[in-house]
């Protein structure tokens, strides 16, 4: 399957904040220009919507992909992405569709040096926040644990030049003892709002 560049570049961000639980640390300070918070909502300076993410996460700044808003668990996590069990993140990118959308990001994460055994659990189109989208759910192994994750792209602007703008959501938890429950993975996506722009 041939993705778009656009995607691939900008997923760069995803395959990056994938290695999280096999990465080195990182000492981040909060930068509120790499995304808000509001509340405990996640969103970031062009993305076109915003997850709520539940009690027990804390914002991580990721310095080499600063377009990538990112969330960690669990929020006691001072020592950088080492000691992180589960990521949350957004960010916002032009695809030929949701469905490419999706499939390059989820591509992009099992790409990386140390992924293991993926495997696709289920995909397919999904409604949300009233806009069409894409998800692709899929499990893999690193070195220190085994993970499940989702990938879900939404429409949020009509297509120019065979181009739609498209904001992505990637959740992953892993199996490390203290992890937040996998169903978090729905209520994250569950929680998407569009921002009004």
């Amino acid at each position: 399957m041939r993705f778009s560049h656009c995607v691939v570049a900008v997923t760069a961000g995803i395959a990056g904040s994938a290695v999280l639980f096999a990465g080195p640390a990182i000492a981040a300070r909060f930068d509120p220009s790499s995304g808000s918070v509001g509340g405990s909502r996640l969103s970031g300076p062009g993305v076109a919507i915003s997850v709520a993410i539940p009690a027990g996460w804390h914002q991580l700044p990721d310095k080499s992909h600063p377009q990538l808003p990112q969330m960690v668990y669990p929020d006691t996590c001072a020592a950088g992405v080492t000691c992180a069990s589960a990521l949350a993140s957004v960010l916002s990118t032009s695809a030929a569709s949701a469905q490419t959308a999706a499939a390059a990001a989820e591509q992009a994460v099992i790409g990386q040096a140390g992924i293991q055994g993926a495997t696709i659990t289920s995909e397919g189109p999904i409604q949300v926040a009233g806009r069409s989208g894409y998800y692709v759910r899929f499990g893999y192994s690193q070195p220190n644990g085994k993970l499940q994750a989702e990938t879900v792209a939404i429409e949020t602007g009509p297509a120019s030049s065979g181009m739609i703008p498209t904001s992505l959501i990637f959740v992953t938890v892993s199996d490390l003892a203290g992890a937040p429950p996998v169903s978090v993975i729905d209520e994250i996506v569950g929680s998407t709002q569009l921002i009004a722009r």
